[in-house]
């Protein structure tokens, strides 16, 4: 349903500079060191170059007419990827385009609208070579705005559902820096894209009077200079810190952005002075602004997430500051990321979805004369227009027990509930705004740890500026909560429960036991009607419409399986008891066209968990293992592409357990595989003498570690890891120590530091721009050299332009010749050790 419009990657049109795999003579003898670009067997190219988008109406329109169904590749091209890109305290940046890199690269390419009166997609034109953010519905429904990253700019355009009509709303340059860095990707309003009541917008522009970028001084003006803080600071390992005072300049050269208001036909009006702006929220009567935004000093150790920032109102009128809300100083070290807390001072600060004005938490100050222990109630506070005074703030509801994280209104706010923390346990409460102090218990303290024992969260949705309410019924009786329904045989049941303000609780939608069937959105408060994905391991998923009356309606999507081949494949979910007694899960695919009684080589794929104590592995287990959902094809880690290669693929639950896990890693890892390979050969369904053993990142450390330690298989395929664990000194993953606090473990779970002992062939790749916390491409530089030292078979392919996670199209075609190749060679025809690739004179085993 997809293939009206695909993006030129995808297209079979594409001219790439890549052979095929049996077309390799013209590879320079006398270098192995010289690859060209190499393409993987057909079914695998053709996997990769397949549409897999498929419609889920989840992103409703304020009137419930419409869903904003979205687009998106995960893919992009060399082309794309190869054009000039600056990397300054971990925001990457486009100069030429003046928004993120992922926005000029790969995302959403097209929308279109379902019409829930007329039953059917409402086709957009939108141009072409066009990447697409930052949706935000108007507060009537009738339009969509959102961000058009044009070839050479970003602008602000938006869609009429009813039509499809998409258009310009103004030429004027958006800045989509640091604004749109956490919203508005497809199913959420943005964060730097707000409609006014009268239908204009207020975005984020580049200053009109910004000039050139500054220019780098080749004489300098000193050394390089690094200083130690008064006190022990942590420094974890970030890739693309700032280096020097030009690096500050660009950052804050590229992040200055311009609040304005655009209308159609009229001249962008700008907003009060440019800064460093991260968010804005617009009030619901259009009248103030909450923005959010950064501030120098900057940091030389930490990542802009840490820089200080401060949040304050603005008048949408004149742009002039009436209040500031929040302070919060650079923040250096671990756990850098600030926030308002539970202390003395306002917090939670949000606009009231009625327009009242601008709410926030405050403990009640300590009467003087009183005990340290005396009472200090939570209080939920209003301030007003036109100065929002916080001292002068009102007092709209006090809670004895300390409120959690904020407080939830119903849209015309004659409700609120929240979260709050007792001696036995948190609650769920509600109350009747102007009316009791007393709130209304609607969930009573639940602190247990068995997940399956959740009663669900409230069941908010959003105005078309993104500010979030509750759904209480017509009768303003009652309020929705909906949970996983998670259940110990991994086969969860979402819900949804009516619970009236009485605290009485009636179940009016749970899923089946053996499909997953997943609520979307609510289209009335009253839940009369609401959109349920519906999916199971063998169903692709489709978007219902539920009635209260008549349970399950119309199939809404109609969507088609891209893959049916390897949906047909057999999944058998499996699990195995450890030596130390823990059981652990696990999940075996089986390959395209398996024959009954076969015993096929494998793959070996793996992502270990760490945790303190065993039982918080079974109950994480519970919640991230589902045997009824479909499983998705993925490009971009573990992926089902090998059951077209003519492998099984063996997804093994490894967790790693202890006090601090680390100290046991390397016998927890090794133990739990050796349990997972005896229960696989068990099923009966794979030779053990040809298995390969993969992962990535954290997976990628954990190949080598169990190469490097255990000789269960043939071959290894490691991508973008950390292997030497010095050179990330100050903690790592999960480990909360540093190196000089636990020597031991940094060193004997580093697989550097035992590369004499992998003698299993190991192909390595990394993405040479590697953005991962730690994963630097030197630790692959480095391992495939002691490799090589040593003697070892062992090659590394490193790709060019690629991030932590591989998205060029070529990239992607030679990285799946190159591990099918590998695997065919040392794992699927050990004995022979044929390779496509090498036999017609360069290849993986160059090196």
């Amino acid at each position: 349903m997809f293939a009206r419009r695909l993006p030129l990657l995808l297209g079979s049109a594409l001219l790439l500079s890549i052979a095929p795999v049996a077309a390799q003579q013209d590879a320079p003898a006398e270098n192995p060191d010289i690859a060209r670009y190499v393409t993987p067997p057909p079914e695998i190219e053709r996997i990769l170059r397949t549409d897999k988008n498929y419609a889920e109406l989840d992103y409703l329109s304020p009137d419930g007419a419409h869903f904003l169904v979205p687009l998106e590749n995960e893919l992009s091209t060399l082309e794309l990827m190869s054009k000039e890109t600056y990397r300054l305290a971990e925001l990457e940046l486009r100069p030429q385009t003046d928004r993120l890199w992922h926005l000029d690269t790969y995302g959403i390419y097209d929308i279109r609208f379902y019409s829930m009166a007329q039953r059917r997609f409402v086709e957009v034109d939108v141009p072409d070579d066009t990447f697409l953010s930052d949706f935000t519905w108007s507060p009537d429904g009738s339009r969509i705005a959102f961000l058009a990253h044009l070839p050479s700019h970003t602008e602000v355009w938006t869609a009429d559902p009813a039509t499809g009509r998409a258009s310009s709303l103004s030429d004027a340059r958006v800045l989509a820096t640091v604004g749109t860095s956490a919203g508005g990707q497809g199913n959420r309003p943005s964060n730097m894209l707000q409609w006014t009541p009268e239908g204009t917008l207020i975005t984020l522009l580049v200053p009109e009077d910004r000039g050139p970028e500054p220019a780098r001084n080749r004489i300098p003006d000193g050394p390089v200079t690094r200083h130690t803080r008064g006190e022990p600071t942590g420094s974890p390992t970030y890739p693309n810190l700032l280096e020097d005072e030009h690096d500050a300049r660009l950052f804050e050269f590229y992040t200055t952005a311009q609040i304005a208001e655009l209308a159609e036909g009229r001249a962008p009006r700008p907003i009060g002075e440019p800064g460093m702006v991260t968010s804005i929220q617009i009030s619901p009567d259009g009248d103030w602004l909450m923005v959010d935004r950064m501030h120098r000093p900057f940091s030389y150790i930490a990542s802009y997430r840490s820089f200080p920032t401060s949040s304050t109102l603005v008048s949408v009128a004149d742009g002039t500051v009436v209040q500031t809300l929040s302070e919060q100083p650079l923040r250096e070290g671990r756990g850098g990321f600030g926030g308002g807390g539970g202390g003395n001072g306002p917090r939670s600060f949000a606009w009231r979805p009625d327009g009242a004005g601008l709410t926030f938490l405050q403990r009640a100050e300590r009467a003087e004369g009183a005990p340290a222990d005396a009472p200090r109630p939570d209080r939920v506070m209003l301030a007003t227009a036109p100065a929002f005074d916080l001292d002068a703030a009102s007092v709209v509801i006090e809670s004895a027990d300390p409120i959690a994280s904020g407080v939830t209104w119903s849209l015309d706010a004659a409700h609120a509930f929240a979260s709050v923390r007792g001696d036995d346990g948190t609650s769920l409460v509600h109350w009747t705004v102007g009316g009791s102090n007393t709130p209304d218990v609607l969930l009573p303290p639940n602190d247990s740890d068995d997940p399956t024992d959740r009663p669900g969260d409230l069941w908010t949705r959003l105005t078309g500026n993104g500010i979030p309410y509750a759904m209480v019924t017509t009768d303003g009786d009652a309020t929705w909560l909906e949970g996983d329904g998670l259940k110990a045989d991994f086969r969860p049941q979402p819900f949804v429960d009516r619970v009236a303000f009485d605290g009485s609780i009636t179940r009016v939608f749970e899923g089946a036991r053996d499909s997953f069937d997943r609520p979307l959105a609510a289209l009335d408060d009253d839940l009369e009607q609401m959109i349920v994905s519906r999916e199971s391991k063998s169903d692709f998923p489709d978007s219902f419409l539920w009635s209260m009356d008549g349970g399950w309606g119309d199939n809404l999507t109609e969507n088609v399986d891209p893959f049916p081949e390897i949906t047909a494949a057999r999944r058998l979910d499996f699990s195995f008891t450890r030596t130390d007694g823990l059981e652990v899960q696990g999940r075996v695919s089986l390959p395209v066209g398996y024959r009954e009684g076969d015993r096929v080589p494998a793959i070996f794929w793996t992502y270990p968990r760490e945790f303190e104590q065993a039982e918080q592995y079974t109950r994480s287990a519970i919640g991230a293992r589902n045997h009824n959902a479909f499983t998705h094809m993925s490009w971009l880690r573990w992926s089902d592409m090998w059951l077209a290669a003519g492998y099984a693929l063996v997804y093994p639950d490894i967790p790693i357990i202890g006090e601090n896990y680390n100290d046991t890693y390397i016998a927890s890892l090794i133990d739990a595989m050796y349990g997972a390979i005896r229960a696989v050969d068990g099923l009966g369904v794979i030779d053990i003498d040809r298995i390969g053993h993969g992962g990535h990142s954290y997976g990628a450390f954990a190949t080598a570690n169990i190469l490097a330690n255990a000789p269960f298989f043939k071959a290894g395929i490691a991508g973008d890891g950390a292997y030497n664990r010095s050179l990330t000194p100050d903690g790592f993953q999960a480990e909360r120590r540093s190196i000089w606090e636990a020597p031991s473990t940094y060193i004997e779970m580093s697989p550097f530091f035992r590369a004499d002992q992998i003698e299993t062939p190991l192909l390595i790749y990394h993405g040479g721009d590697d953005n991962n916390t730690g994963t630097f491409p030197v630790q692959s530089r480095r391992l495939i050299s002691a490799l090589t030292i040593l003697g070892k078979t062992a090659v590394l392919y490193e790709y060019p332009y690629e991030s932590h996670t591989p998205r060029a199209i070529e990239n992607k075609l030679d990285m799946w010749a190159r591990f099918v190749d590998w695997f065919d060679r040392y794992v699927k025809d050990a004995d022979t050790g044929t390779s496509a690739i090498v036999s017609d004179g360069e290849g993986p085993g160059g090196d």
